[in-house]
């Protein structure tokens, strides 16, 4: 706030910084220090009451660039809904909030040269969940610029613990050649699967789920059996995943 400014108001208008104190209910060495210097940091409910007072835009007491963002209306009703929140509830609030700051500041910046954009699909992605490799809702996700991946899916479900846990963002590449134990997004007639593959002599197909307490959800395509497959995209993993014994 500008301290020098917020004087020559006062003067103006010919009240006292007491005078103001007592109207604002803080004291007056709160107010003596904010006039002292243009750069003092104030808070936002306070400055908006001092304009308030004295019937001045907020604009007056700012620095060039430094004026507060206000809220949007979603912000605002989101403060509300938060006020009316037990103190247990707030804490759960900030609690989520705290922590998807924290993954935030973990991916790349959408801004960052170091950074490329692609698709993050939003309609859950699997572990035997339907997919929206094709669908159109979407939202830009950033990733390492030297990244393979070109598009993303969420993973939901537990089938392929403990690689792939439910509601993590796997990266997949299109086109990519698809080995034995390669995990790939496949189209398996009419539902979109998660699963690690694996191709026989006969050229029957297994889509395995990692994590075998989950093996009901497996899916074979017998090479006669005229069942439609499709590979959307690799899931590309830092480490390869050893493939289940097959009985």
């Amino acid at each position: 706030m500008r301290g020098s400014m917020l004087k020559e108001i006062l003067q103006e208008q010919g009240i006292s910084i007491s005078e103001l104190a007592r109207r604002l209910n803080v004291s007056a060495q709160t107010l003596y220090s904010m006039v002292k210097r243009d750069n003092q940091k104030v808070d936002f409910d306070m400055m908006m009451h001092i304009c308030k007072l004295l019937n001045v835009p907020v604009e007056r007491l700012c620095e060039d660039n430094a004026l507060p963002k206000m809220p949007d209306l979603r912000e605002w009703q989101f403060i509300g809904k938060y006020r009316r929140l037990s103190e247990s509830g707030r804490e759960l609030v900030d609690m989520v909030i705290d922590h998807e700051l924290s993954r935030r500041e973990e991916e790349p910046s959408v801004n960052s040269p170091e950074s490329k954009i692609i698709p993050l699909y939003l309609t859950p992605a699997a572990a035997g969940y339907a997919s929206p490799a094709l669908g159109d809702d979407y939202e830009d996700y950033a990733v390492e610029k030297g990244s393979a991946a070109d598009f993303a899916v969420r993973i939901a479900g537990d089938s392929m613990e403990p690689y792939i846990h439910d509601g993590d963002v796997a990266l997949c590449k299109r086109g990519a050649i698809i080995h034995d134990g390669d995990i790939g997004l496949f189209f398996v007639d009419g539902d979109m699967k998660c699963k690690q593959y694996c191709q026989d002599y006969s050229g029957n197909v297994y889509l395995f789920s990692a994590n075998r307490d989950r093996s009901d959800a497996d899916v074979t395509v017998p090479a006669s059996s005229g069942i439609t497959l499709m590979c959307f995209g690799k899931v590309l993993l830092d480490k390869s995943i050893p493939l289940p014994e097959m009985r």
